[in-house]
């Protein structure tokens, strides 16, 4: 397993957690060199690669009007760019050894649109959807599966940067992030981590028992994707 991250002091040590089986490669997601390195050094070590996520991401928070070009850019590079680029990269290898299975890390807010001030983020996540399925119908010939899956709040620290820890500390962040996802249904682990939560989908579309998957939109958002009630829009849920 490789891991791969600009977060090079979190990533090491995460891969000497993990043990012999991983290795942390520094990446940028934006810069196509980086990516060749990253697949170099995975075909060295374990022959190829088998299956890609692309979990990297930024959060963008801000009206239409305040946001900025240099933002808007920064957040297509990473959420959008990114993606595309370690598709292609890994592309020609998975074709070379018969297969392989992508998962792209979307959102809710790629599905539906809100005024929660998203232009630049929830334009990013719009994109990777139809990329997801445009490169399924392409890539399917050659036994490559490309799936996206779409959570709601599934990093709520994401957004710390725009929510001063003197204002909001990081357990109320999850705590928020864990009311927004389940606006629907009742939460029956609230024992459970959020990432918990999405790591199972992650996995079964990378794995065998979700061979007959790609294309595909797979929401873990505690039902969010399906409609909220009235009552929880009028309490403001």
């Amino acid at each position: 397993m490789i891991l791969a991250d600009v977060r090079v002091a979190q990533g090491e040590a995460l891969a000497r957690e993990l043990g012999d089986n991983a290795e942390f490669v520094e990446l940028d997601v934006g810069e196509e060199s980086h990516w060749a390195r990253v697949v170099a050094r995975a075909e060295h070590r374990f022959g190829g690669v088998d299956i890609l996520i692309n979990n990297a991401a930024v959060l963008v928070m801000a009206p239409l009007e305040e946001t900025s070009l240099s933002d808007y850019e920064r957040a297509v590079r990473v959420n959008q760019v990114g993606p595309f680029l370690g598709m292609r990269t890994v592309v020609p290898g998975m074709k070379r050894r018969g297969g392989g299975s992508i998962v792209n890390i979307g959102s809710t807010d790629g599905v539906f649109p809100g005024d929660q001030g998203l232009m630049a983020y929830g334009a990013t996540k719009w994109a990777l959807r139809g990329m997801t399925k445009i490169a399924a119908v392409e890539l399917g010939q050659h036994g490559i599966r490309v799936n996206i899956v779409n959570p709601d709040a599934g990093n709520p620290l994401i957004g710390r940067p725009f929510f001063p820890p003197e204002v909001i500390s990081d357990a109320k962040l999850h705590e928020l992030g864990n009311r927004m996802a389940y606006r629907v249904l009742k939460r029956l682990r609230p024992d459970r981590k959020r990432v918990d939560e999405i790591v199972p989908m992650v996995l079964l579309l990378a794995s065998e028992d979700g061979s007959a998957c790609t294309g595909g939109d797979y929401p873990v958002d505690g039902g969010y994707s399906a409609g909220m009630s009235g009552l929880a829009q009028l309490l403001g849920l």
